[in-house]
């Protein structure tokens, strides 16, 4: 776990742990608006980027985008850095993993598409309603992750992972990151947005990646990330105006 990490507590939890660290019952609750929180959580066994990443601490793995195919099967794209390594078997070998495909080779990186078993927690963000962004880094099996979601439901998201022995931990919970702000969005990042909801970016399950969104706007994968998390942020701020 990343030094000096606070460790996050379930409502009926007494605060423990460093000081200054500030478990999710700390904070300030006048009304159930949106809060964005960085933290961090331990994978859940079972799920194949935990596995993989736990054998080799010394690469950090990035979740690039993630839908759900078929009945009870996730599809994502990940982005492996570190040795010039093909790691496609190693992949397909690891639990849950239905398939994999090598996208892209760098010198300091690959890209892989895998499908593999629908894992508790796409179920859980789909089910409390949270918006995790893009890219969500994984290391040593530990995933950090940004996400924004209503207080009630991070209580309760942050409640079922200590349960389960996920440990959560709090990195960083900004204060302002929810300014008020007009709809003010550039004619770029509101033409990329209509493109997003025309192709059912923002469905759940979503109907396009971020790789075959950014193909069809002729953009990188980047550009169009940083783009719509732009996007994201002045949608909440506009509808959600008062800071935190």
């Amino acid at each position: 776990m990343r030094p000096g990490a606070a460790p996050l507590k379930s409502p009926q939890e007494k605060p423990r742990g460093p000081t200054g660290s500030r478990p999710i019952r700390s904070v300030p609750s006048p009304s159930d608006r949106l809060a964005i929180m960085k933290f961090e959580l331990r994978i859940p066994p079972k799920i194949w980027y935990g596995e993989f990443t736990r054998r080799h601490p010394e690469l950090v793995v990035e979740q690039t985008s993630i839908m759900s195919v078929g009945g009870n099967e996730t599809l994502g794209e990940y982005e492996i850095y570190g040795p010039p390594v093909d790691w496609t078997s190693e992949i397909a070998g690891s639990s849950g993993v239905v398939e994999v495909e090598s996208l892209d080779r760098r010198p300091t990186y690959g890209r892989y598409q895998v499908r593999y078993r629908r894992s508790s927690l796409l179920a859980l963000q789909t089910k409390l309603e949270v918006l995790a962004r893009f890219p969500r880094a994984i290391r040593n099996g530990i995933l950090e992750c940004e996400i924004i979601a209503r207080r009630s439901h991070l209580r309760r998201l942050v409640g079922i992972f200590a349960k389960a022995g996920s440990e959560p931990r709090l990195v960083s919970l900004p204060r302002d990151s929810l300014r008020s702000v007009r709809p003010t969005l550039t004619p770029v990042q509101s033409a990329l947005l209509r493109q997003a909801l025309g192709q059912g970016y923002f469905e759940v399950p979503r109907r396009i990646t971020l790789t075959q969104l950014a193909q069809k706007v002729s953009r990188s994968k980047s550009s169009v990330s940083r783009t719509l998390a732009v996007v994201e942020r002045k949608l909440v701020q506009t509808v959600y105006g008062t800071p935190l």
